[in-house]
C-alpha cells in the first residue's frame, strides 16, 4: 500500500485543526482539494479518519490511532529532508582532507589551512593523523587529498611531493638522561644507545633515520617499536630507548619527561607536501599553491636533490 507523504501530511494538520477551511489554509489549498485528499486516504486505508457534519469535524477512533503514527512519519520525512539538503550543501561545498604525520609541518600546517580558509571561505577542511608509512595508502584510497610528512618516503609515481623546507634532526632522550643537557651532539656519542623506532617501515627509510651505518661503520643497537608518534614518545619517556626526530617536534610535542638535543653532523631532515598527481580536486592545487607561498624561498636551496627531483618528474 503506497500511502503519499502529502496525504499524511494533510491528514495531521486537519486533525489539529479540525476545520477544512483553516487547514486548507495552513496547507495552501483549497478545501474542495483537501477533502479530496482525505477521502482518497481513507479509501486506501479502507476505514473512516473523520466524522464530518455542516457543524463539525471529528476523530474517528480509526483516525486518533493513526494520529501519533502519522505525526511520527510526518517528522521522520522531514528529518531525512533536512539531512539530505545538509548533505547536498556539504557536496557542493569545496573541501579538503588534510594528512599530518608525526609534527606535519610545523606551525605551517596552520597558517596553511587558515590561508586557504582566507581564499576560500566555505571550503569544508577535515583534519587526519596519519600512521609513518600510511601516506601513499591514505591518498591512493582518497583518505586525504594532502599530506604534510617527512622526506624520506617510499610512494607510488602517481604522488607527487613538494619539499617544503629542511629541518635539523635531534636526539629524543628521556629528561634524566646523561645527554639532555647538551647543546648539541655528535651522532657518534650515541653508539651504546638503544634506539626505538616506527615499525612495519621501508628498510630503507627507518635506515636513514637511525642513521644507519654510522659515519665510522658502527650500526645502531634497534630496540621496541611503535606505529606513531606518540607511541615513540611514550617509549622513550619509560626509558626503554632514545629516537631521532625533527626539530619541530620539540614545539609539537613538548613533555616535562623528554629532552631534545640537536644532533649537528647528520643530514636535516626535509618537511614535504603530498598528493596525487591525477587529483580531481581542484582545492588541493589552491592548497599546493598556499602552502608554497608561505614556505620561505630559500627553501629550495636547502632541499636535497632527491625530493627536488621527486618534484620534477610529476606535474
Amino acid at each position: 500500500m503506497d500511502v503519499p507523504i502529502h496525504a499524511i501530511r494533510s491528514f495531521c494538520v486537519l486533525a489539529d485543526e479540525l476545520h477544512f477551511g483553516r487547514a486548507a489554509e495552513r496547507l495552501s489549498i483549497t478545501p474542495p482539494s483537501l477533502s479530496q485528499q482525505i477521502s482518497k486516504l481513507e479509501q486506501k486505508l479502507g476505514v473512516k479518519l473523520f466524522e464530518r457534519t455542516p457543524r463539525k469535524v471529528e476523530l474517528t477512533g480509526y483516525g486518533r490511532d493513526l494520529l501519533p503514527l502519522a505525526r511520527r512519519l510526518r517528522d521522520d520525512h522531514d528529518l531525512i529532508v533536512t539531512w539530505g539538503r545538509s548533505v547536498q550543501r556539504d557536496l557542493a561545498a569545496p573541501h579538503l582532507r588534510v594528512g599530518v604525520v608525526a609534527a606535519g609541518a610545523g606551525d605551517l600546517t596552520t597558517a596553511a589551512i587558515s590561508t586557504t580558509l582566507q581564499k576560500v571561505p566555505n571550503a569544508r577542511i577535515e583534519m587526519r593523523r596519519l600512521g609513518f608509512f600510511d601516506v601513499a595508502g591514505d591518498l591512493d584510497a582518497g583518505l586525504v587529498d594532502v599530506v604534510f610528512a617527512p622526506w624520506p618516503l617510499r610512494l607510488a609515481p602517481r604522488v607527487r611531493t613538494e619539499p617544503l623546507w629542511r629541518e635539523q634532526r635531534v636526539l629524543v632522550v628521556p629528561h634524566g638522561h646523561h645527554l639532555a643537557g647538551r647543546e648539541s651532539i655528535s651522532i657518534l656519542e650515541t653508539t651504546h644507545e638503544t634506539f626505538v623506532a616506527a615499525s612495519g617501515g621501508a628498510p630503507e627509510v627507518m635506515d636513514w633515520w637511525l642513521v644507519d651505518p654510522r659515519p665510522d661503520g658502527s650500526r645502531p643497537l634497534r630496540g621496541p617499536t611503535a606505529d606513531s608518534i606518540e607511541g615513540l614518545l611514550e617509549l622513550v619517556a619509560a626509558g626503554a630507548g632514545v629516537n631521532i626526530a625533527g626539530e619541530s617536534a620539540t614545539r609539537r610535542y613538548q613533555r616535562e619527561e623528554l629532552a631534545y638535543v640537536p644532533i649537528d653532523d647528520i643530514e636535516p631532515a626535509t618537511v614535504v607536501l603530498c598528493s596525487l598527481t591525477d587529483t580531481r580536486n581542484p582545492m588541493v592545487q589552491v592548497f599546493r599553491e598556499t602552502a608554497s607561498e608561505l614556505t620561505p624561498s630559500s627553501a629550495e636551496q636547502r632541499i636535497p636533490n632527491e625530493a627536488r627531483a621527486q618534484q620534477r618528474r610529476t606535474p
